[in-house]
């Protein structure tokens, strides 16, 4: 985790990266006599760069009222209880606006609660302002507390949520003030932490992030995620780094533990992706789930998984077996889990033969008329050889060439003269399915 020089950090020429409206936007209000600063997602995106995969918020922090705000911008809309936040539309999506009446900008910005939202930017003057030492901190890429302020998680228990994403989008350590600080707010401020469909879109935000673990470790030290999600298993964020950003993936490998049913329908989880993720926890442990690792179980599998989510729960389960005690049990498990692997492998190529069979410009009769034999196994294993053929260069599939590299394969001693139905060795049987 590289730290950020703090001149870096403050270096105005990075507010070149804002979009031209923001900027007009803040100049046009200033023609009337409000302060306007840059604040939020988009601002952290300029300096610390942004681990997810969305469209930041554009906040401008407005040192008025909001009737002041709206005499100036009559069509902006108010978008929160009270014109706490009005929305102006422009060419690059909605902009929020955040009148703070006669409190101070520095004020203003300290009562964010958390140390990467409490800073703002004015484009008219190019200066910075932040409480002291939020800076640094952003710096360290530490995500704390705001000197001298109350406790963030008591005044607003969503903020157990938007630290964690922030942590996860911006990479940032939280610091051990702030883990404490969640710790002792969570048993007055329980029954008003965000569940349901709130929690569920933070999740997603973290879970889409390259490195989740620790986002989620912090929400399990709190106590919130096991709040709202009881049984989560201890530790399991830490392999989630490691699996392939796949929704259901990674939603089944953080609810591990839990009960899915219980927490799917908690979250308000989609249907369709509620039904992959618990299509992923069924499977998990392959080598428990798949006996034998026999052929009619690996196929069941695969039938049921996508490849990316079939390849995703051979690696998970690969991270548990390393962390398990007892090598021999451990052992055991591995070596199913490389049968099955070994297996998934073979039936994949099997099916992508038949596919490129199928799709070959030569099919069973022309086969037979340029062997000059009868149907038997040597026509599946001809097609088979004409599949692998086009498959090094697939603008070999066409009939004049495939005639003649069939020609050439039955010269070459593949198909012996005489035993139309003979079974060399060199060539297995593919002949695809009617």
């Amino acid at each position: 985790m590289a730290a950020c020089p703090p001149e870096k950090l403050l270096d105005p020429t990075l507010l070149g990266v804002w979009p031209k409206p923001v900027v007009e936007l803040c100049a046009r209000l200033e023609d009337v006599g409000i302060a306007a600063y840059l604040q939020g997602e988009a601002l952290l995106d300029a300096w610390l760069g942004n681990t997810g995969m969305r469209a930041p918020t554009r906040a401008v922090v407005c040192v008025a009222d909001g009737a002041h705000l709206l005499a100036a911008l009559p069509h902006a809309v108010i978008t929160a209880e009270g014109g706490q936040r009005l929305t102006q539309a422009s060419p690059v999506g909605p902009i929020d606006l955040i009148p703070v009446g006669a409190h101070g900008i520095d004020a203003a910005l300290a009562a964010f609660g958390l140390t990467p939202l409490a800073v703002g930017f004015r484009p008219s003057d190019a200066s910075w302002h932040a409480p002291a030492g939020v800076v640094e901190a952003l710096a360290r890429r530490e995500l704390g507390l705001i000197p001298d302020r109350p406790n963030p998680f008591r005044e607003a228990p969503r903020r157990y949520w938007l630290a964690a994403q922030l942590i996860a989008e911006y990479d940032l350590e939280p610091t051990h003030e702030l883990v404490e600080a969640g710790r002792e707010a969570l048993p007055d401020v329980v029954t008003r932490l965000p569940e349901g469909a709130p929690a569920r879109r933070v999740l997603e935000r973290i879970l889409a992030c390259r490195r989740p673990s620790r986002a989620l470790a912090f929400l399990r030290e709190t106590g919130a995620s096991i709040a709202v999600l009881p049984g989560l298993e201890p530790g399991a964020e830490t392999r989630i780094d490691s699996l392939a950003e796949i929704a259901s993936l990674r939603w089944a490998a953080f609810l591990r533990g839990s009960s899915t049913a219980r927490a799917l329908a908690r979250l308000r989880m989609p249907i369709e992706l509620a039904r992959r993720i618990s299509r992923v926890q069924e499977s998990h442990p392959l080598d428990r789930t798949i006996e034998g690792a026999r052929d009619p179980q690996i196929r069941r599998t695969m039938g049921r998984l996508t490849p990316e989510e079939l390849d995703g729960l051979i690696v998970w389960r690969r991270l548990e077996l390393a962390g398990e005690r007892g090598p021999r049990d451990g052992d055991a498990h591995g070596d199913r889990l490389t049968k099955i692997e070994a297996g998934v492998t073979r039936l994949r190529s099997q099916v992508s033969t038949i596919e490129s069979v199928r799709a070959l410009a030569l099919g069973g009769a022309e086969v037979m008329r340029i062997l000059a034999s009868g149907p038997g196994p040597h026509v599946g294993r001809a097609l088979a050889h004409l599949a692998r053929f086009i498959a090094e260069a697939p603008d070999r599939n066409e009939p004049s060439i495939l005639a003649d590299e069939l020609v050439a394969w039955k010269a070459a001693g593949a198909f012996p003269k005489g035993k139309p139905n003979g079974k060399p060795d060199a060539e297995p049987d593919a002949t695809p399915a009617s």
